[in-house]
């Protein structure tokens, strides 16, 4: 039996199963059985995923996690407990009410992929990508080292930050990402209309596939910080009303070396 578990079998856990060999639960028991299909070691309770368990990792929408955070607190009481929930600060607060023997780190991999649910989980959405681990008032040293380690060994990058900085981050990084998408998927329907759909190549599905996540994570994040993201908003409409001044003034200097720049921080997020 794995000494590792996870509890929550959409993408991002049934991902982890897959690529950490844990064994999961979902409370669903149809996602369980798509889960069992595709080799995962299943259980059918939360104490059994949890029992034996040196680590259990939580990948539950965050409105969620703190209720399990807290019972895995009270079932697995030394297990190392971790979550991927894309807010900090509320679980990091949460985190502070756990069982006095209860060690936990917060986490948060940036992986994602175009499709959703267990049917799209694959082991290889974590390499060479960001893993965010923040330590918290029930955090040590083992404890994060053993996140750490974890997650290296799935081939993710582990990137230490506390909680309000993680979440500061997260308005330029994922949030105004759902956003701007969602204006661009919006702004192309209504020009385009029915053609829309006949003619969108790479280009215009690569720029809106968060707008086709589900709505109840876009507006999680939306409603995160809400004077953030309309900063950034704000800061990223600025930057359009300057490529769209250069254009009108036919400034083709101006619009090269916008699109430069913009090309050299696109190279620089690759690596």
């Amino acid at each position: 039996m794995s000494r590792t578990a996870v509890v929550g079998l959409g993408l991002i856990g049934g991902s982890f199963a897959l690529a950490a060999g844990a064994r999961g639960y979902d409370r669903d028991p149809a996602v369980r059985a798509r889960a069992r299909a595709r080799g995962i070691e299943t259980v059918d309770s939360l104490e059994a995923a949890a029992a034996g368990a040196a680590l259990v990792l939580t990948a539950v929408p965050t409105a969620l996690t703190p209720e399990l955070l807290r019972a895995l607190s009270v079932i697995a009481p030394d297990a190392v407990l971790t979550d991927t929930a894309s807010l900090k600060k509320p679980i990091v607060a949460a985190a502070a009410g756990l069982g006095p023997r209860t060690r936990f780190v917060g986490g948060h991999p940036m992986a994602g992929a175009r499709r959703r649910g267990i049917e799209a989980a694959a082991p290889e959405i974590f390499r060479g990508r960001p893993w965010a681990l923040v330590r918290t008032a029930r955090s040590d040293d083992e404890s994060m080292a053993a996140v750490s380690d974890l997650v290296v060994s799935i081939g993710a990058r582990p990137v230490t930050l506390d909680a309000e900085r993680h979440d500061r981050l997260m308005t330029w990084v994922s949030h105004l990402p759902h956003a701007v998408a969602s204006a661009l998927a919006r702004a192309a329907g209504a020009a385009a209309g029915d053609d829309l759909a006949r003619l969108a190549g790479p280009g215009l599905l690569d720029a809106t596939r968060l707008a086709g996540q589900p709505v109840a994570l876009a507006l999680e994040l939306a409603l995160a910080d809400p004077e953030s993201l309309a900063g950034a908003i704000d800061a990223a409409r600025a930057e359009l009303g300057k490529l769209s001044a250069a254009l009108r003034g036919a400034d083709a200097d101006a619009v090269r070396a916008m699109f430069e720049e913009a090309e050299t921080i696109r190279r620089a997020m690759e690596g």
